[in-house]
């Protein structure tokens, strides 16, 4: 009796070290993002648009947080195409990752000087 009583003292505490890791949701991500670079055709351009979409919808029904850097390329691809929004998304960029904040900025401005 007295070796468990430290046993299950050890126990408790070090299960109490132990972090959930953070979940996020990829659906589709790795084939689309693939396939917009080695096509580069609008079609894949448009698929993969759809699942940066996706990701950000799904993640949002499952209360999970948008993976590092979706909201950003989202943002960059509604830049490219004209779109006024593409500010929106580079903003949910810096607010859920503060850390980004400099590579947004980076974006943005090479975004501003016509650089791909």
């Amino acid at each position: 009796m007295r070796l468990l009583c430290p046993l299950f003292l050890a126990a408790v505490l070090l299960s109490g070290c132990v972090s959930k890791p953070i979940d996020y949701y990829y659906g589709n991500y790795e084939k689309t993002y693939y396939h917009s670079k080695k096509d580069g055709t609008p079609s894949s351009i448009a698929k993969y648009k759809d699942s940066l979409e996706d990701i950000i919808k799904t993640s949002g029904e499952k209360g999970l947080r948008v993976p590092p850097g979706i909201y950003c390329e989202y943002g960059y691809l509604l830049s490219k195409q004209g779109s006024p929004d593409a500010d929106r998304y580079f903003n949910l960029e810096v607010t859920t990752y503060p850390e980004s904040a400099r590579f947004v900025a980076l974006v943005r401005s090479q975004l501003k000087q016509g650089q791909p």
